[in-house]
C-alpha cells in the first residue's frame, strides 16, 4: 500500500537512493536554518524518532485516514526522520 503522504516530498521516495537524497536535503534545511530543528542534540533526535514512532498510528488515523502499514516503506522511514525534527 502507498501512503499518500501530505508532505509531497515524501511522495516522492521510492527508493533507497530516493530516501538518502530526502535525507541530504533535510540536513542542508536545518543548516542553513530553514527548518527549526526542535531537538537539537542527537540523543533528543534519536528519542523522539522513537516516540513518533511508537505513536504513529494517530497521525495514520488522523492525517492519512488508513492504518500504519504493517511492512515500512523508504517513505515511511523519511517522514519518521521528518517528523523527529519537530515532534516533542
Amino acid at each position: 500500500m502507498a501512503v499518500n503522504w501530505p508532505d509531497p516530498a515524501l511522495n516522492e521516495i521510492n527508493t533507497r537512493e530516493d530516501l538518502a537524497k530526502y535525507l541530504q536535503g533535510l540536513a542542508i534545511l536545518l543548516r542553513d536554518g530553514k527548518l527549526e530543528l526542535q531537538n537539537p542534540s542527537t540523543s533528543d533526535f534519536v528519542d523522539a524518532s522513537a516516540r513518533w514512532t511508537k505513536s504513529m498510528d494517530g497521525f495514520f488515523k488522523n492525517v492519512i485516514g488508513e492504518p500504519v502499514p504493517e511492512v515500512p516503506d523508504w517513505a515511511l522511514i523519511a517522514a519518521i526522520f521528518r517528523a523527529a525534527v519537530v515532534y516533542e
